[in-house]
């Protein structure tokens, strides 16, 4: 395998293990509205959306101009019949992107919840109210495999450096040996 094909390789595998983990700018779009004057957009994250731990950020935007508004109070409140309604403050600290607010928090349990965003700033307040279904956590084993994964990509990559790099794998050394046939010695010159 050449030195390329194997660094292609190692990019894709490490695409395709943390591709899932990157949230962008809070994960996927659950609701958008415009309502008294603002301009609001809830995202979801994880993505598919499941029990445990979630974010939920919220976008706060002026609705003419399009500007974020951030200072406005959220709080978002998702229910589910059979369970108390968990409410919780979005603020921009918990957010890593600062021109949204985020609440971070446990879902308890899987299946359809309805959750409402309230917004309350400089135009007034706002709610917007949606459903959302959660899927049923991932297994603990899911969420620390990369920490295992990694030594046992080690250990392949090693075994791949020493079988390239076995004395005699070259046809240079095939030639020599008379291991060659006719063809790859015309192929040599």
């Amino acid at each position: 395998m050449r030195p390329g094909a194997v660094g292609v390789l190692f990019a894709w595998l490490l695409l395709v293990t943390w591709c899932t983990l990157a949230g962008a700018d809070g994960g996927s779009i659950r609701l958008s509205e415009m309502k008294s004057g603002y301009r609001i957009t809830v995202f979801t994250a994880p993505t598919p959306f499941r029990a445990g731990p979630v974010d939920i950020s919220v976008l706060v935007q002026d609705s003419l101009t399009g500007e974020p508004m951030a200072g406005a109070r959220v709080t978002v409140r998702m229910s589910k019949l059979g369970q108390l309604a968990l409410e919780y403050p979005a603020t921009a600290e918990a957010a890593t992107n600062k021109l949204f607010s985020a609440a971070q928090f446990e879902l308890p349990e899987p299946g359809r919840w309805d959750m409402q965003v309230e917004v309350e700033g400089s135009q007034g307040l706002a709610v917007i109210a949606g459903e959302v279904e959660a899927a049923k956590p991932l297994p603990r084993w899911r969420e620390i495999w990369p920490w295992f994964g990694w030594p046992a990509l080690a250990i392949v990559l090693f075994s791949i450096h020493q079988i390239l790099k076995r004395p005699g794998r070259g046809k240079a050394s095939m030639l020599l040996d008379g291991r060659a046939d006719s063809s790859v010695a015309t192929r040599v010159r």
